[in-house]
């Protein structure tokens, strides 16, 4: 049966890859620097990347107007501009690439109308004289969403192969065309003006030689612009989810004896068409980034722009002096230090919700294997438990602390990895959702308050709580203690908290321990 409903936005399913365990990437923030990166990308596929000129607007009460430089906005944007991956060591020297290939960005702190604090009103300009105006908004966890193309209202996240069509509103030939070819496609229209018409084709497939096909007849009346995914795994255009709810999945779960990690595989083969072997293989990648990780950071990392040296060694050096037993939770807080440092320093990390809280899941789970022998397809599952916890977040809510507080972004972290050991250590989805509830109650209305607007200071200890946090959850769910309110509730709890954060104490730097004394010294060495 053909979708051809006529509305502009869709209704998001979020994914466990997509939206939760991810990107890949270098740089201090996912918000920040992965989702200006991919929104940069989307820009760079319109048309030829030969800017002559790009601006960027940020409204001087969102957080971007004081974070864009200190937490990767403008690297991530510049390098998705240029055509640099996010995970190119390249990246970091942005400023040189720019220069280089003579762009010039400008960025302006002004009013705009979007009031998203993650909001960029961005204009690009081509030798040609022509313009592209486009307003994009971060929704955390390096989701976006551009809700604006030259004064059209439209949602492209990236992550199906995008059609644009912009035509005259008389000509409707092309859209009964279109519908009439193709089954697996969703379109969504936009007005301008009475006789501006914008039509979005959506597919999970490359279609666009197809439609070029069709559409020779009416080559003189439209302008087509192709868009490929950015995200790491399209989308389906016709979903059938073996649940939506926290309900929904446990009642699955009893019903069928599921653990959480083969529910999140039921969830994602319906949300991608991936089979099992390849959603497994997916996360392994996952697993593998987040173990080389610990390593690089426990063997020390240095960069010159931060402001902690290497913490991560020395709870090792403290363990072979004997002034501290080595424990399961000495090995929690190296581990997630370990990679909070290698994020800090550039390197490859993975972001599990998001950048700010990368350590916390591959820190308590990594962390509380102890002697115990690593098993990668273990491991993998676990991650896997941990990614579906997240999903439910992701649908109600958000992961961006600019909009929540760091209560979404470690809080979350710390719900997913109290989950995923459960899962290492053969629970029940059950007793995984319960760990998660637990674990996500324990840090409600945590604030963001980055000295320095650097994901460093107090971030690294947020996250090592969380990780922490998340072992004494999994403990807890494991030996029968009650949850009492459920995980749902307790997401919607977390919405109705951060909703009430003044937005200086939701990742801007103006607010807790950023306003110290020595916050603001430090802001003053790093920042001027």
């Amino acid at each position: 049966m053909k979708n051809n409903k006529n509305k502009m936005k869709s209704q998001h399913v979020p994914g466990i890859f997509n939206d939760v365990m991810g990107p890949i990437m270098r740089g201090p923030s996912s918000s920040h620097t992965a989702a200006a990166h991919r929104i940069g990308s989307m820009i760079k596929q319109i048309r030829k990347p030969d800017y002559s000129g790009v601006t960027v607007k940020f409204d001087k009460t969102g957080a971007l107007a004081t974070t864009y430089l200190g937490q990767g906005s403008a690297m991530g944007l510049a390098g998705g501009l240029l055509g640099l991956e996010i995970t190119d060591h390249e990246i970091i020297n942005y400023e040189k690439q720019v220069e280089e290939r003579d762009l010039t960005i400008d960025y302006i702190i002004t009013n705009i109308e979007n009031k998203h604090p993650n909001a960029y009103q961005i204009s690009v300009e081509y030798p040609d004289g022509e313009e592209l105006q486009i307003l994009a908004i971060s929704t955390g966890g390096g989701m976006f969403d551009i809700v604006k193309w030259d004064g059209f209202e439209v949602s492209l996240k990236g992550d199906f192969y995008e059609t644009i069509l912009i035509l005259n509103n008389g000509n409707v030939d092309i859209e009964e065309v279109i519908n009439a070819h193709f089954s697996d496609i969703i379109i969504y229209k936009s007005l301008k003006t009475e006789n501006n018409l914008l039509l979005n084709v959506k597919s999970g497939a490359n279609i666009s030689a197809e439609i070029d096909e069709l559409l020779t007849p009416f080559s003189s009346t439209y302008l087509k612009f192709d868009l490929v995914p950015v995200m790491p795994a399209p989308s389906a255009t016709k979903i059938e989810l073996p649940f939506t709810t926290v309900d929904e999945m446990l009642q699955l779960a009893s019903a069928e004896n599921l653990s959480l990690s083969e529910l999140a595989i039921n969830y994602e083969n319906a949300r991608t068409g991936l089979s099992a072997e390849a959603i497994l293989k997916k996360m392994e990648e996952i697993v593998l980034i987040t173990k080389e990780g610990i390593n690089a950071g426990l063997k020390g990392t240095v960069y010159e722009d931060r402001i902690l040296g290497a913490q991560s060694p020395l709870i090792e050096k403290a363990e072979k002096e004997g002034r501290i037993p080595k424990t399961i939770n000495s090995s929690i807080i190296a581990y997630t230090s370990a990679l909070m440092e290698v994020k800090s320093s550039m390197g490859v990390i993975v972001a599990a919700p998001t950048a700010g809280s990368c350590g916390t899941i591959g820190g308590a789970l990594f962390g509380s294997l102890n002697e115990k022998e690593f098993d990668l397809r273990e491991m993998t599952k676990a991650f896997l438990a941990a990614g579906l916890i997240g999903v439910f977040i992701a649908w109600k809510y958000t992961f961006a602390a600019e909009e929540g507080g760091c209560q979404v972004e470690t809080g979350s972290s710390a719900a997913m990895a109290a989950a995923g050991l459960v899962e290492l250590n053969g629970g029940t989805a059950k007793q995984a959702v319960d760990a998660a509830s637990m674990a996500l109650q324990n840090q409600l209305g945590l604030i963001c308050d980055p000295v320095a607007v650097r994901v460093e200071v107090p971030c690294l200890g947020k996250n090592i709580m969380a990780a922490s946090n998340a072992y004494n959850s999994f403990i807890m769910a494991i030996s029968g203690f009650d949850a009492v309110i459920p995980y749902s509730e307790v997401i919607d709890t977390m919405k109705t908290v951060g909703e009430t954060l003044p937005s200086s104490l939701c990742c801007t730097g103006l607010g807790g321990l950023a306003q110290t004394e020595t916050g603001k010294c430090l802001n003053q060495k790093f920042n001027f």
